[in-house]
């Protein structure tokens, strides 16, 4: 008798019977006790069966669950046998794995991304035995594991199939963090010392956290800040050090947080927003056609195969470092500020490698 016949009857008798002995499996099944224990392992751990053992009753039981039926439960199960219908009202029948539902023979390229990269990313953090979280993530990632059930392939052997390559450098954050963190939870205001690399000043301000926010690999605090009265974006690994206070935050709409501050970060961040107007060649286009430079970015595509991206951004520092890195595949039109800025960036750049030959041959 193959897995996935046994699998079945293994669900059958916990469906038709509110609870069943070991022995009884030994008596149906004719294989040997750790065969026996090694399927209802897989069921708990890949399948994510919700398979109980009750001491009083000295039997195994299906906890209660969402609904599903027979045909569902046998795509789950495997591919062999007849489905074997339960006994009873179907309403009541448990749920062996309640995501898995769907009867597409494959995943998106969205879905595979996403489960992929929360297994690998629970993964690393598993690795952390000072988290917060380490005796939840065992559980939290095998249930992961149990979503992939497309394909006909065990879930591991999937899980050995399959890459996601991220640009993603772990960092370490300074210990204020935790005290931004904190001080978001408890509503509470902070002292912060802050270092802007761009002006190279330090200084002492009152801030209010609103809310935290990742981009780009790096942290940043949206927060109230009492010195200028205004909204601003700190990074956090910029904050030398944070204090608590005592004295509650100010308190502020979050969807007003949001209308403020939400035309991005980086490039993109502040009110005065403008739209870099870029043009890109044929060998260019159907690579940008995948790039996110902002939620609201807009794409033309021509008909010499030619593409018009139109990107909102405020800060022009690093949308000029974006262009660039697209070299003579890109031309901005307009603003004619911009188009000065990247032309006086890429003749700089220009310099300083004629600069480097001239050196090197007089050496």
């Amino acid at each position: 008798m193959k897995s996935n016949m046994r699998r079945l009857i293994i669900d059958k008798l916990l469906t038709e019977k509110e609870y069943v002995a070991f022995e009884e499996f030994e008596l149906l099944l004719k294989v040997s006790a750790p065969t026996i224990k090694r399927e209802l392992q897989y069921m708990r751990e890949e399948l994510h069966a919700p398979i109980r053992y009750s001491r009083a009753h000295n039997g195994y039981y299906y906890a209660s669950g969402a609904l599903q039926t027979a045909e569902e439960r046998k795509l789950r199960i495997g591919k062999g046998g007849k489905a074997m219908p339960a006994k009873g009202n179907d309403t009541t029948r448990p749920n062996i794995v309640a995501s898995r539902l769907s009867k597409k023979q494959w995943y998106s390229s969205e879905e595979l991304f996403v489960l992929t990269s929360t297994y690998d990313l629970l993964g690393a953090l598993e690795v952390d035995r000072s988290s917060a979280l380490a005796t939840e993530l065992p559980p939290l990632r095998s249930r992961v594991l149990g979503l992939f059930t497309l394909g006909g392939t065990a879930p591991r052997e999937l899980m050995r199939r399959v890459r996601v390559v991220e640009r993603r450098v772990v960092f370490q954050e300074p210990a204020t963090f935790e005290t931004i963190g904190c001080a978001l939870c408890e509503k509470r205001r902070v002292r912060i010392s802050y270092y802007s690399w761009r002006t190279d000043e330090h200084s002492t301000r009152e801030i209010s956290p609103m809310r935290l926010v990742h981009y780009r690999n790096r942290w940043y605090v949206d927060a109230f800040c009492h010195l200028t009265q205004q909204l601003k974006t700190f990074q956090i690994e910029n904050i030398e050090s944070a204090e608590i206070l005592t004295t509650s935050v100010k308190r502020m709409v979050l969807d007003d947080v949001a209308r403020e501050l939400d035309a991005g970060y980086g490039i993109f961040h502040g009110k005065e927003i403008k739209t870099a107007r870029l043009h890109f060649d044929g060998r260019a286009a159907h690579y940008v056609l995948r790039e996110a430079w902002h939620p609201k970015q807009r794409v033309q595509q021509l008909d010499d195969g030619s593409l018009m991206l139109l990107v909102p951004y405020s800060d022009p520092t690093e949308i000029v470092g974006e262009i660039l890195r697209w070299g003579s595949r890109v031309e901005v039109l307009e603003p004619q500020e911009l188009r000065d800025q990247v032309s006086s960036e890429a003749e700089r750049i220009a310099a300083l490698y004629k600069e480097s030959t001239k050196a090197g041959s007089r050496d």
